[in-house]
């Protein structure tokens, strides 16, 4: 008979904050940041978790959010496998999902009116995707690394000329991107292929922003001349910015000779280079610039443009106003001019005449400092100057700070003076979210005797939280928490630290009410006895510590001094308190320490790579268990103290028998050292954790592996099984803490078994593919320039089987019309009316009934549309040409019948340009092609009209709202404006 078991799987995380993985978002209240696999979105000010995004079944970590700017309601989310997903905040629910990179995605930027979306990933690839459509439009290829930033460029609405007959509209037909190969490219979109390429910074460059032409050009002076141009703005590796001017002409006309021909004009010109303030900042890296226009109260607007320089600060620039430029000129024409002499009138003439500089124009606003290393930083959405009134502007620029000690930030930046020098300013907090999580990587779990409670310790941070809500509801300040435990009662926490301290909590009042130096070096391990009356440690000290519990009077009471000594001991409460007892010395330092259940052995784990068994009443040698190759690194004994398991560095557990020390099993458990195990409550199951992120459940009976559960993103440290065995608790160094329930489903090894050799098969198939596609790129190289567009093609899993599914409906469809096709000849073979009427129909298949008798043109296109958008084309990729000719008779009658247009086009396009060569030799397509393109011209010509008419109404209604809240908002500002007048005359007749 098959055993089978219960089946685990993971439902909570807690402790986390944000993950340093990917950027952070802040829309003024909330703060959307990466939570490992997940997107947290946080209120900040009341720090509460409002919302969590988790695709089912991934869990590999977010890189970058990226949020629509049309659709506040709409974010693109990229992952570390190359997928990406676009979400519904409000609905906290996937809309759909992309595939076409092989790395991780680096960046992502969407197009001003939110159709179009650009992705860039490790490899050094750009894709460009239809949102809408759901599909990938090309793929660039011209960055030999990361892709660092990217922005699409849009004709300057001062160009733009409506009136002319040339007018052209302002589109993003252009796309800018950096890398890490320190390069600065300019896409065309239209043509898919590079215009110009320069090198921006001698190290990497990590960002381009184009500064808005509404800011630059009113800093504009007599004495400068300006040009349309677009301004630029590029950070690298070597602790500057540079600025530079975006041709115009190049975007509207593409690449032009000079004027002398002596070759083509520059898209890209250097203007300066910025030198930021920041101490030492020479030489770091200034790793993201955010050019940001502000609005705030009192009619105070313009840009900020801030730079994340090194790990820790945040440089804010802005441009000066026209005002501050004339004085900075006049300051500085009146130093020159005390310089020179006074009879030298030409020196005073070209000082005089001297342009003003964009170092003159930016200025240095404030220097941001995080209090730990810093992951990222965002502003608010700017508020509208026209819709805006002043009163629904903010006091002050506010900007949010992601840490990479899991908190955030969120500072409030003083209005920009004209006089205060940088360094004068400073930033005031205004809320910090750090509680629900610790700062450094958690050590150590504990769960109390009831089930209910959770105890972590990291550097510096004793946290307990509730299992059932995963709230924090005590933080308590502790040293470097090696271990814990949970004392008879729940009411006592006790902490064992890197220093070698013991220290004592009461969780009612989150109190210390001991703190003791008990061992020389760090403690290792804490176990508490069975009876419950005391416990053990074991320290690097080599000493393994027996204490005990003691009822202690509190030292002092307020008013205790006038009292008799007498009474002052009766009336004085106890507490809790440890009392040592006695100390056994051991060969070298002691890493772990277990009772057994039955309270007659004591186990001691050492640095020799060996477990000695004693007595635990007369501390007497039992036995000897040895056979790691590194230090034994954790152990339990089972409940019926005849197991003991072991863990060690070495990769390996072993199952050791109590009664005479032998091992009954060498495991290769995990592909890096193993950090715990522990038994499931009452049986002989067991869990291990370790260092490859991995937490595994094992048969102790049989040696088998029952279940692998993948979550954690880093080595996991620890872990503890609930007392009722239907939970267990694992932390990690990626600062998360998870829960893995036990659910009523059943698990059989040999499904699980086949699972992973699924997942092994499909990742041997993915490295395989990328080795190709690297291999066929590098023969390319070789032969030539390098084809810089491509398709967006990525097979998966998932797309064969939808491929598969494609072609089982084509056969049975064709099955279907052709059994239809000979009863109807044989129908008309039959002369007697009466007989063909009582000629019984073909069978059809029973899916065909099980889908209310649907017919097999409506079946195919059934399943195609169940296919998900992103991943049609690689699925047709995998019919043969076989299929593929079945399947335009069923296009020819979907377009007879305008079913699904818009999909069947996309299927009809995708096979042509597919399949051009075989079609075209074949004759018997020729015919059908010929009549499907005379239904289609047809069919798309309504389709077109009726969807133009459709956005004119749609424009016209998007009009008419638009002017009727812009005069709403200027009928209440001048009903304000009006009610102040009049409570300001009745105050003035009050005082009269």
């Amino acid at each position: 008979m098959v055993r089978s078991y219960l089946r685990h799987g993971g439902t909570e995380v807690f402790g986390l904050i944000a993950s340093n993985s990917g950027n952070s978002l802040f829309d003024g209240r909330r703060a959307f940041v990466p939570a490992l696999e997940d997107v947290y979105v946080w209120d900040v000010k009341r720090g509460e978790l409002v919302g969590m995004w988790h695709a089912t079944g991934h869990y590999l970590p977010v890189t970058f959010i990226s949020r629509s700017p049309v659709d506040a309601d709409k974010f693109a989310i990229g992952y570390q496998d190359g997928s990406i997903r676009i979400w519904s905040a409000q609905n906290k629910s996937e809309i759909s999902k992309f595939q076409g990179h092989r790395r991780a995605i680096s960046y992502l930027e969407w197009e001003k009116d939110g159709s179009r979306l650009a992705s860039g990933a490790l490899d050094g690839e750009i894709i460009l995707w239809d949102v809408s459509a759901e599909a990938g439009l090309f793929k660039l290829r011209g960055h030999n690394n990361r892709i660092t930033c990217l922005s699409f460029v849009g004709t300057p609405t001062a160009i733009v000329d409506p009136s002319s007959s040339n007018a052209i509209l302002p589109s993003n037909s252009h796309l800018l991107s950096t890398s890490q190969d320190t390069y600065l490219k300019l896409w065309d979109l239209q043509t898919q292929y590079s215009v110009e390429s320069v090198i921006a910074h001698r190290s990497e460059s990590w960002s381009v922003t184009i500064i808005p032409q509404r800011f630059v050009s009113r800093t504009g002076s007599s004495d400068e001349e300006e040009n349309s141009d677009l301004l630029l703005l590029t950070t690298g590796g070597e602790g500057e910015a540079k600025l530079w001017t975006l041709s115009v002409d190049t975007l509207l006309h593409g690449p032009q000779y000079q004027e002398d021909g002596q070759g083509l004009k520059r898209a890209f010109t250097f203007i300066s280079s910025l030198t930021l303030n920041t101490s030492g900042a020479h030489g770091q890296r200034v790793s993201g610039a955010i050019a940001h226009p502000y609005s705030l109260r009192g009619g105070i607007s313009g840009v900020a443009i801030a730079f994340q320089v090194g790990d820790r600060s945040v440089e804010v620039w802005r441009i000066r106003s026209i005002e501050e430029i004339k004085k900075k000129r006049a300051r500085r024409n009146k130093r020159e001019l005390s310089k020179r002499s006074k009879s030298d009138e030409t020196s005073a003439t070209e000082a005089s005449d001297q342009k003003i500089t964009w170092g003159d124009r930016l200025c240095p606003w404030i220097t941001l400092r995080g209090s730990a290393k810093l992951a990222s930083f965002a502003f608010p959405p700017t508020s509208n100057p026209i819709l805006s009134p002043d009163t629904e502007k903010p006091a002050e620029l506010q900007i949010l700070l992601a840490l990479t000690s899991n908190s955030l930030e969120l500072l409030s930046i003083p209005r920009p003076t004209t006089t205060a020098k940088m360094g004068a300013l400073r930033a005031s907090i205004i809320s910090t979210l750090g509680i629900p999580g610790h700062r450094t990587n958690i050590r150590t779990v504990a769960i109390s005797h009831d089930d209910q409670l959770v105890a972590s310790g990291s550097n510096g941070a004793l946290k307990v939280w509730n299992v059932k809500t995963q709230k924090c509801i005590r933080t308590m300040e502790c040293g470097y928490a090696l271990c814990a435990k949970w004392l008879p009662g729940d009411r006592h926490i006790l902490v064992g630290t890197k220093t070698g301290q013991l220290m004592l909590y009461e969780l009612s009042s989150s109190t210390l009410l001991e703190s003791r130096d008990s061992h020389t070096g760090p403690i290792h391990s804490i176990d508490i006895k069975p009876d419950g009356k005391g416990f053990v440690t074991g320290g690097a000290d080599k000493c393994v510590k027996f204490w005990s519990f003691v009822a202690k009077a509190i030292e002092s009471l307020p008013d205790s001094d006038s009292r008799p000594e007498s009474d002052m001991d009766r009336s004085r409460p106890l507490t809790l308190s440890i009392s040592h007892q006695k100390t056994m010395k051991m060969t070298d330092s002691v890493l772990g320490t277990k009772y057994s259940p039955d309270s007659k052995f004591l186990a001691v784990s050492s640095l020799d790579c060996t477990v000695k068994v004693f007595f635990q009443d007369t501390l007497k040698f039992f036995l000897s268990m040895y056979g790691h190759k590194l230090p034994v690194l954790g152990m339990d004994i089972s409940f019926d103290s005849k197991l003991l398991i072991t863990c060690s560095a070495d990769k390996n557990i072993k199952i050791w028998g109590l009664d005479f020390g032998d091992c009954h099993k060498s495991i290769f458990a995990h592909d890096e050292s193993i950090s715990q195990v522990a038994f499931e409550a009452d049986s002989h199951y067991f869990w291990s954790v370790g260092s490859d992120g991995l937490v595994k459940y094992w048969d102790g009976d049989k040696f088998e592996n029952i279940q692998t559960l993948e979550g954690h993103h880093q080595a996991v440290s620890s872990l503890d099984v609930s007392h009722s065995g239907q939970f267990l608790i694992t932390c990690s160094v990626d600062k998360s803490i998870r829960v893995w329930e036990k659910t009523d489903e059943p698990l059989f090894l040999e499904e699980e078994r086949e699972k992973e050799l699924e997942k092994l098969y499909e990742k041997e198939e993915t490295e395989q593919a990328d080795f190709r596609a690297m291999r066929q790129k590098q023969i390319k190289e070789a032969d030539g320039p390098a084809e810089e567009s491509c398709t967006v093609s990525k097979p998966t899993a998932e797309t064969l089987m939808s491929g598969e599914r494609i072609i089982e409906a084509l056969i049975l469809a064709a099955e279907d019309l052709e059994s239809s096709k000979q009863y109807r000849i044989a129908k008309k073979l039959i002369n007697d009316d009466k007989a063909a009427e009582k000629l019984a129909p073909p069978a059809r298949n029973p899916i065909f009934h099980a889908l209310d008798n649907i017919s097999a043109h409506a079946y195919v296109l059934k399943i195609i549309q169940n296919v998900p958008r992103p991943a049609l084309e690689d699925a047709l990729l995998v019919l043969p040409f076989a299929q593929v000719t079945m399947l335009f008779e069923h296009i020819e009658f979907w377009v007879e019948k305008e079913l699904m247009l818009s999909l069947v086009c996309r299927v009809l396009f995708f096979l042509l340009r597919t399949h051009e060569s075989q079609i075209t030799s074949t004759g018997s397509l020729k015919l059908r092609i010929s009549s499907i393109k005379t239904l289609l011209e047809g069919k798309l010509k309504r389709q077109k009209e009726m969807i133009a008419y459709n956005s004119e109404a749609i424009r016209l209604l998007k009009k008419s709202i638009e002017s009727d809240q812009l005069e709403r908002k200027f009928v209440d500002i001048n009903l304000a404006s009006e009610e102040e007048v009049i409570a300001k005359s009745k105050k003035r007749r009050l005082v009269m």
